[in-house]
């Protein structure tokens, strides 16, 4: 069936019902299409379908009795129609209706009576077509005596089509064929000229149908439901060949299983017409599946994509049998769905069973503006007996216009808001990035802190400044139960130039992640901020020169607080704050972070609809804040030297293990011919120990002096230096050199030695995932030696698995340095300097 093409099925009906649209001679029927002036043909969604639409039958899904009544223009012609629905399947439904109109007078009376039989078919997800079979009899008595008696049948076709959302159109062929009765003597009249009829309708947002028709006239209504028992309907009916406006409206009453319509009619120069309906919706079959309890918490339209996989409620599905059913339950909220979604559900013999409701809300969500209540709609669908049943429910919640959060379910939701794809935060980023990437210098000495630097002197340049809203200040309603706060998204904080604690985190969060720097939001009563990943492993910690108050350490990598309502004070004084508060929220045990990446796995973000505005920024202004904070960082540097390390560079008789000491967080600060000084005095007063050869070999292979490098690690390990660690390095060099047969034995070896991979990992300073490889500009050195490691574990039998004692290697490897290589090499198969990856011996 699904197969059935549609354009032929409309070219039909077309040519069946175009050949000349003639007025409409049929009274129109139900109080609810009356009312909204006959603008029915794309809705047609009750009994009354069988006369506007046959296609409707299909949408209706349930059983429905409808009976009407009406005096025409108050002229004693009475109007009575009956009909019923019966759905066959979901996808199928009949529906048989009688219609009379007749006035009875004693001396002359006419009647007519009409019998309408109709079939209905989903063709699509999004498609329906009907048809209808009628047949009519007419008769005229004067004084009791039959005058004429007339009989005949016609047909009709419709189509309905719902291409976007929101949108119905439907398309009926009244009348197809024409529609003629013949009199007893032989003489056929026509009774209804075919008739094409196009109609188009769109759901308003805020409950609320809007509808169009044209046939020989043009009828327009509109149907509001403040509420689900309360129906408003006004229309209008134009016909150029008559003076004036026929206006209708209505009201539409429901409770329960039955529903009350009524009608009325203001035509030009004729009485008002009043039309009554009582309809019934039942099923013949009693209800197996009963839905109780729905209960749909508030929908917060920021986090609308992760209600696909968080539940926004629950509903009980109660099984009334002694045997299993399956059912396939369906969540729809009109306002912010373009479709349902559906979950298969088996219920338990007799058993009461709570389903979450989750459902995929459309993009649109964040088009909403301002708060508004939603109905949750929830329908059961299962077999019961030979026929498909389904049962409903609705309930209400309120949807919060995007923005909104409740902070009360976790800091985690604020990772929604961090969208560093957005253009404006994009545009800033790179303007901030590109003044990182001409400065040579490298003032900072680590990548992420260069970055976090000139995003926050941007910030600061700009003027964005923290402001606490006045009416919700974050540190109270962040500690309020159920409160609803305002997170704006960085777009809107750019725009505006200002934001609280939340606006300034999750602006600060988007920058540094478009440029690849991993971020987590520390939680502390009543505020939250950032930590803001170095890049640096936990061992590598003296590398940023500072004192151990002003980082910490959340597995195994190094980060540094921020406060981002300080960025207009500059990077070196919002590190310095948002470090002093991290250690005294720390010191409470007060404190909790939430790694953002992590974060929207769960809560992803989504660019809101809004206008940018391009962000000019004043590279000069950056340049100088970014000067004077670099400033800020080096004395906050050397302050931290001078107090651990005194004058011991300058000391004659320092000792060649502090000197060591010195050289390693030299080397880490990024001066190599600095450590390689230092180095070179140390070894001069021991030039017997390992340890120093060992270290001396790593600032070597940062300078690019691999060969000699090789010498010295290997003088290490003739001189007892024989420790897991320095194995991988020989590995390592030999695998930078590219002698990847020789690298493969050596770190086996050292993979072997340390226990496993995991400790190789650690001794060498490295992550054991690749994720931080993968983020826009990280280095991709580490997984590199990553892959090296790994391939080299590969030849390590499950035996060597348990941790062999310091100085044992297999007999396959022997502390004699292998041949240098006949060609000089390099370390061009690196895609960086990797001497912080090589075991340093404290």
């Amino acid at each position: 069936m699904r197969r059935v093409p549609v354009m032929p099925v409309l070219a039909a009906m077309l040519a069946a019902g175009a050949a000349h649209a003639a007025p409409s001679n049929q009274v129109p029927i139900g109080p609810r299409a009356i009312a909204m002036g006959g603008a029915f043909s794309s809705i047609a969604d009750d009994a009354t379908a069988v006369f506007w639409n046959p296609a409707g039958l299909a949408r209706i899904g349930h059983q429905e009795i409808t009976f009407s009544h009406a005096d025409l223009f108050k002229t004693g012609i009475r109007d009575n129609f009956a009909s019923f629905v019966l759905p066959l399947s979901p996808d199928q439904a009949t529906a048989v209706d009688w219609y009379r109109s007749g006035f009875d007078d004693d001396e002359l009376a006419f009647s007519e009576n009409r019998v309408d039989v109709a079939w209905a078919l989903k063709l699509r997800r999004n498609v329906w077509v009907g048809a209808g079979g009628k047949f009519i009899t007419r008769g005229t008595d004067l004084d009791g005596t039959s005058l004429r008696q007339e009989k005949g049948a016609g047909a009709d076709l419709g189509v309905l089509v719902t291409p976007i959302d929101r949108v119905r159109l439907g398309l009926v062929a009244q009348d197809a064929f024409d529609t003629r009765v013949k009199a007893t003597g032989g003489e056929r009249d026509m009774a209804y000229p075919r008739n094409l009829r196009l109609g188009a309708s769109y759901t308003l947002p805020r409950r609320g149908t809007l509808a169009l028709d044209v046939d020989d006239r043009v009828h327009a209504g509109l149907e509001v439901t403040p509420i689900d028992a309360i129906a408003l309907r006004v229309g209008t009916e134009h016909d150029s060949r008559d003076d004036g406006e026929t206006w209708t409206y209505g009201l539409g009453l429901k409770a329960g299983l039955f529903r009350v319509d009524w009608a009325r009619v203001d035509a030009p120069s004729l009485e008002s017409t009043d039309h009554f309906a009582l309809a019934m919706e039942f099923n013949f079959n009693p209800a197996q599946v009963r839905i109780e309890k729905l209960q749909a918490r508030d929908v917060y339209t920021s986090l609308y994509k992760s209600y696909a996989r968080e539940p926004f409620g629950t509903v009980q599905l109660r099984n009334l049998q002694d045997r299993p059913i399956t059912t396939r339950m369906s969540v729809f909220v009109p306002e912010l769905m373009d479709a349902p979604s559906e979950q298969e559900v088996v219920l338990r013999p007799r058993a009461v069973q709570q389903v979450p409701l989750t459902a995929v809300l459309a993009e649109r969500a964040l088009l909403q503006r301002g708060d508004q209540p939603v109905t949750v709609q929830i329908a059961a669908t299962y077999q019961s007996q030979r026929v498909q049943r389904r049962e409903k429910s609705s309930g209400r919640a309120m949807a919060y216009a995007p923005g909104a959060i409740e902070w009360s379910a976790g800091t985690e939701q604020a990772a929604a808001f961090v969208t560093p794809r957005d253009p404006a935060v994009d545009g800033l980023a790179r303007e901030a990035a590109r003044l990182v990437a001409l400065d040579t210098s490298n003032p900072f000495g680590n990548r992420n802190l260069a970055f976090t630097a000139a995003l926050v002197d941007a910030l600061g340049e700009l003027g964005v400044a923290y402001v606490p809203d006045p009416q919700n200040p974050y540190q109270v309603i962040a500690e309020t139960e159920h409160a609803v706060d305002t997170i704006h998204y960085p777009y809107q904080t750019l725009a505006r130039r200002s934001g609280d604690c939340d606006d300034t985190t999750v602006l600060m969060a988007s920058l540094l992640a478009n440029v690849g720097v991993a971020t987590r939001f520390v939680d502390a009563p009543g505020h939250i901020f950032l930590l803001v990943d170095t890049g640096l492993h936990e061992q590598s910690r003296d590398a940023l020169g500072v004192d151990s108050t002003m980082f910490t350490i959340e597995d195994d990598a190094v980060w540094i607080p921020l406060e981002t309502t300080a960025v207009g004070k500059g990077f070196a004084e919002a590190w310095r704050a948002g470090a002093e508060e991290y250690a005294t929220w720390s010191a409470r045990g007060a404190v909790g972070t939430v790694d953002v990446i992590e974060a929207q796995t769960r809560y992803e973000p989504a660019q809101p609809p809004g206008e940018r505005k391009p962000v000019v920024l004043d590279a000069a202004g950056v340049s100088a804040r970014l000067a004077a904070d670099a400033k800020a960082v080096g004395t906050m540097r050397d302050a931290y030297f001078a107090a651990r390390f005194g004058s011991v560079p300058r000391e004659l008789e320092a000792s060649a293990g502090a000197l060591a000491e010195v050289a390693h967080a030299t080397m880490l600060g990024g001066d190599l011919a600095g450590a390689h000084s230092l180095l070179g005095d140390a070894l001069a007063k021991a030039p017997q120990s390992g340890s120093l050869h060992n270290n001396f070999a790593i600032v070597l292979a940062g300078l690019d002096s691999l060969a000699e490098a090789e010498d010295h690690l290997w003088t290490a390990l003739a001189m007892g230096a024989d420790e897991p660690g320095v194995w991988l390095n020989a590995g390592m060099l030999r695998w930078a050199q590219g002698d990847t047969t020789r690298a493969i034995e050596l770190l086996a070896h050292g993979v072997a030695a340390a226990g496993g991979t995991a400790d190789a990992f650690r001794l060498l300073a490295l992550s054991a995932e690749d994720s931080t490889d993968r983020a826009a500009g990280a280095p991709v050195t580490s997984a590199g030696m990553r892959a090296a490691l790994r391939k080299a574990a590969a030849r390590v039998p499950a035996t060597s698995a348990a941790k062999p004692a310091t100085g044992a290697r297999p007999a396959s490897v022997r502390p004699v340095r292998p041949p240098r290589l006949r060609v000089a090499a390099t370390r061009s198969a690196m895609d960086e300097p990797f001497e912080r990856h090589l075991y340093w011996i404290e």
